[in-house]
C-alpha cells in the first residue's frame, strides 16, 4: 500500500490569530501519515505559546524556534528537521481542504518519484465560505514542466505555496529556500523546483486557501528592499532558461515578468528602472511590453504608470 509520509512544514511569525486555524486545518487533513513541524521566528505576540500547545497534545506535531531570520531561514530549518517523503509547505495563516493530502497522495502514487502535483486555490478573508477561487491558465497537467514555467510567467500569477505536494529528493536538489530573498521567495523556489521535475499534475479538488488580510504577510511589504528582492529572485528564471533564448515564447514571457515588474517600480528609483530596462532590451525589448488596460494606460500618460497602480490597489482595499 502506498503510504508516504509528509511533512507540512509552518514558519511561524507574529499570527497569533490564525496559526490555530492552520494548525487545525493540518490535522484535520484525511491522510494521516502526517508531521508537523513548525518553526517559530522570534514572534513577539502569543504565536509561540499557541503552537506549544497543540505540541504537548499531539506526538505529531514538532516546534523550534529561531531568533528572527524570515521564513526562508525558517522554512529551511523545518526541513532539516522533517523525515518525510514528501514536503507540504504552508504559511502560518494558511488553510488546507481536509482532502487536499489525500487527493494528492492518490495521484503520486501511480507517478514518478519526481512528479509534482498541486491543486486549485481561493483567496479569502475572515472564513472560507467567502472563498474567491482562482482559476489559472495554468490549471492542468505538463508533461514539459519548462512550459508550466513559462505559461505561469506568461499569466502574471504566482506559484501559491501551500498547493504543491513536493518529493523530498526535488528539495535536496534545490538547496532549498533562499534566504537573502525578502519577496518573490516562493516564485523563486518553485521556479527551481519544477524546473527539476518530470511532469506536472493539476489535481482540481485539492485545494488550498489563501487569506488576505494578514499584514505582516511577506506578500504584503513593499519597499525598496522589497522590489531588490524581487529583481534578485528573477535571476533564477533567467538562469534556468539561460539555455532556450533563442525561443520566442521563452522571452516573451521573462519580457512580461519584468514589465509588470517595471511598471511596479516608484520613478525616484531611477538605477532599478535602468537596470530593469536593460535586461529587457537583451531580451529584444526595447520597451516594456503593456499589460494595463486601455483606460489605465491613458491615465498613465498623466500621472504615471506607477501611480495608477498604487491609486487602483487602494480603490481595492476601499472597496473589499
Amino acid at each position: 500500500m502506498f503510504n508516504p509520509k509528509v511533512s507540512i512544514l509552518i514558519p511561524l511569525y507574529n499570527s497569533e490569530a490564525y496559526i490555530a486555524e492552520t494548525i487545525d486545518s493540518c490535522l484535520n487533513q484525511t491522510y494521516k501519515n502526517i508531521e508537523i513541524i513548525i518553526v517559530d521566528d522570534g514572534s513577539s505576540d502569543n504565536s509561540l505559546n499557541i503552537a506549544q500547545t497543540y505540541s504537548h497534545q499531539y506526538s505529531n506535531i514538532t516546534v523550534e524556534t529561531q531568533k528572527n531570520s524570515g521564513a526562508p531561514v525558517a522554512r529551511n530549518k523545518a526541513y532539516v528537521l522533517s523525515t518525510g517523503d514528501y514536503i507540504q509547505y504552508i504559511d502560518a495563516d494558511d488553510l488546507l481542504h481536509p482532502d487536499k493530502i489525500r487527493l494528492q497522495i492518490d495521484i503520486l502514487e501511480n507517478l514518478d518519484t519526481r512528479a509534482l502535483v498541486f491543486g486549485r486555490w481561493g483567496t479569502f478573508k475572515k472564513n472560507i465560505e467567502n472563498v474567491v477561487w482562482k482559476d489559472l491558465p495554468v490549471n492542468k497537467d505538463y508533461d514539459d514542466p519548462k512550459q508550466f514555467l513559462i505559461e505561469l510567467w506568461e499569466s502574471g500569477m504566482a506559484a501559491i505555496t501551500h498547493l504543491w505536494l513536493v518529493p523530498r529528493v526535488l528539495v535536496e536538489e534545490s538547496d532549498g529556500w533562499n534566504e537573502n530573498l525578502t519577496k518573490n521567495q516562493d516564485g523563486e523556489f518553485f521556479a527551481r523546483i519544477v524546473y527539476k521535475s518530470t511532469k506536472i499534475v493539476f489535481v482540481k479538488n485539492s485545494i488550498g486557501y489563501y487569506r488576505k488580510d494578514n499584514t505582516n504577510s511577506i506578500s504584503s511589504q513593499i519597499s525598496k528592499k522589497a522590489l531588490e528582492s524581487t529583481l534578485k529572485s528573477f535571476e533564477t528564471y533567467m538562469e534556468l532558461m539561460k539555455n532556450d533564448l533563442n525561443d520566442r515564447s521563452v522571452c516573451n514571457s521573462l519580457a512580461l515578468v519584468y514589465s509588470r515588474f517595471l511598471y511596479k517600480i516608484p520613478p525616484h528609483y531611477n538605477g532599478m528602472i535602468l537596470e530593469t530596462k536593460s535586461i529587457l532590451k537583451s531580451l529584444g525589448y526595447n520597451k516594456p511590453i503593456n499589460t494595463m488596460k486601455t483606460s489605465d494606460r491613458i491615465l498613465s500618460y498623466f500621472i504615471g504608470t506607477h501611480n495608477v497602480l498604487q491609486f487602483k490597489k487602494i480603490i481595492q482595499k476601499i472597496l473589499t
